[in-house]
């Protein structure tokens, strides 16, 4: 027996008796096993990334319930950005612009047999609130998202009522987010959910929850939308993007998260792995604090100047990233104001008076050496980011610093840097509205507004966002004040992740979507 059917024997017999949890039975998975192990009952994934928690409304873990194969939620993202129903079946808005009626598929249940029933899903959306109450030392997110003033339920007609606080036009697609994954509160309050998850609606349900080593999940036996291909799913976490590579390679993973690109050219060159990369909505920007040395608009736009970014994303990333010539939302491919050009910025900081007047190599300002500070991490190589831009910012006499804080979050509330990473997917809900609300100056809480940037033409811009339902108008709105993010360089923009999911051939179906929740899903299969 080889070392893939041990791990499924030994994993099937230790889960018995948990399954009942999920609403199958042990009789069915010691059936699944004792047939010789003659079809493939287990998939096995290789991640770098995995969550804290199991709780979707605990800060970003929801993106984890839901990308191995638990959580859904009403609509979803399809690959070209439109919404599309999932667990809802339609939704309308009335003429007040804020009432929405969102129509439920009558046939889902959850992995406890239960019915999705109207007043489930308004239990669980009233939940996610109150638990990330930011006046009640809830983390906000969702709330930067929408708000509502009620929300109702009528089980008999199958429809949810939502009535927001103001008119929110991307609602269907703040649906979508995984925050509002749907799980039935009742049926999960007798569980630890941080630790054991909640009860969801999707194919597969949690065993166990060990961050640093690995994820176990067994299958729905209730799923409501069709069957379910594989009786247990393990995910492994192996940091290291080689060793995700090796068990590919090994056979230990049938499945692998994020694969280096010189580690891909090696499974490339093998005919028994598909590779697909998807150039998605996720960006590597940076946050300029305003309030520090780069509020001198000359030395922030001659850094801007400075930074060869095609040939970062290019050669110091090997291609992670693809460059959007400093546009901060993929897709929109504006001019750049101030390309690369290292003589140029030379000259901006002379004729400004910002030279080395010490002799020491380095540039003043104020009479006081400049020192830029780069708040990075190593996730999603924006070390290697920030390295290359220490070195380009070297050239024209630029000195900087690097630092990668343990916690970033309490360094960036307290505006304690001068260029500051972010990671992040560009257009959560559909529409880069809330991406962009980064930026407006009328937010002064520096946990949203990170670098305390302000342009009243900005602002105005935002505002007229609210209440416009016009697609093409709301485009236009959006190419401008990306034009004056790009002029004001109010941020710097590495560019687009190419984010990729690579299989063996002991699985079909494997697919990087543009909107990166949807990991583990119930159309990865064994392989014919």
């Amino acid at each position: 027996m080889n070392g893939k059917k041990l791990i499924a024997l030994a994993l099937s017999l230790c889960l018995a008796g948990s399954i009942t949890a999920c609403g199958g039975s042990a009789g069915t998975e010691q059936k699944a096993v004792s047939d010789g192990g003659s079809a493939k009952t287990q998939l096995n994934v290789a991640t770098e990334l995995t969550s804290a928690t199991l709780d979707p409304a605990d800060d970003w873990n929801s993106w984890f319930v839901m990308r191995w194969g638990a959580l859904e939620t009403l609509t979803r993202f399809e690959d070209d950005g439109t919404v599309s129903p999932w667990l809802a079946e339609d939704w309308s808005v009335a003429d007040d612009q804020l009432t929405w009626t969102i129509k439920l598929k009558e046939n889902v249940t959850f992995s406890n047999g239960e019915s999705m029933t109207a007043t489930k899903v308004q239990e669980s959306l009233e939940r996610l609130f109150e638990v990330t109450d930011p006046n009640k030392g809830g983390n906000g997110n969702p709330w930067n998202y929408f708000t509502y003033d009620s929300i109702s339920a009528d089980d008999e007609a199958w429809t949810v009522t939502i009535v927001t606080s103001e008119p929110t036009v991307d609602l269907p697609g703040c649906l979508a987010y995984p925050w509002y994954g749907i799980i039935d509160v009742a049926g999960s309050a007798d569980r630890d959910i941080a630790a054991d998850g909640p009860i969801c609606t999707g194919p597969y349900c949690f065993v166990s929850n060990d961050p640093e080593h690995d994820i176990q999940l067994v299958k729905n036996d209730n799923y409501w939308d069709g069957e379910v291909p594989f009786e247990t799913v393990n995910v492994m976490k192996l940091g290291e993007a080689s060793a995700r590579a090796m068990a590919l390679q090994d056979g230990s993973a049938d499945m692998g998260i994020n694969i280096a690109a010189s580690d891909r050219a090696v499974l490339e060159n093998a005919d028994t792995y598909q590779i697909d990369v998807t150039g998605g909505n996720r960006v590597c920007n940076w946050f300029i604090n305003f309030d520090g040395v780069l509020g001198n608009d000359t030395l922030r736009k001659a850094v801007m100047t400075a930074i060869d970014g095609q040939t970062v994303c290019d050669v110091s990333t090997g291609g992670s990233y693809t460059y959007t010539n400093n546009t901060p939302v993929p897709g929109y491919d504006l001019d750049n104001p101030y390309s690369y050009d290292p003589e140029a910025a030379k000259t901006m900081l002379d004729e400004a008076g910002i030279v080395d007047g010490d002799g020491d190599g380095y540039r003043e300002l104020d009479g006081k050496n400049i020192d830029i500070s780069i708040v990075a991490t190593t996730s999603r190589q924006q070390d290697v980011i920030a390295q290359a831009y220490g070195v380009q910012l070297e050239a024209i006499g630029i000195k900087s610093t690097i630092s990668m804080p343990e916690n970033v979050v309490d360094l960036r509330v307290s505006q304690g840097f001068d260029l500051m990473f972010n990671n992040e997917v560009t257009t959560p809900t559909g529409d880069p509205e809330n991406f962009l609300k980064h930026w407006y100056g009328k937010i002064t809480d520096t946990s949203f507004n990170y670098g305390n940037y302000h342009n009243e033409e900005y602002d105005a811009l935002y505002e007229q966002l609210i209440g416009e339902f016009d697609t093409e108008k709301r485009t236009e709105i959006f190419t401008q004040m990306q034009e004056i993010l790009m002029e004001d360089v109010a941020t710097i923009c590495s560019g687009a992740y190419n984010f990729n999911l690579c299989s063996a051939a002991s699985v079909e179906g494997v697919h990087s979507y543009v909107c990166d929740y949807y990991w583990v899903t119930k159309d990865i299969t064994p392989a014919s």
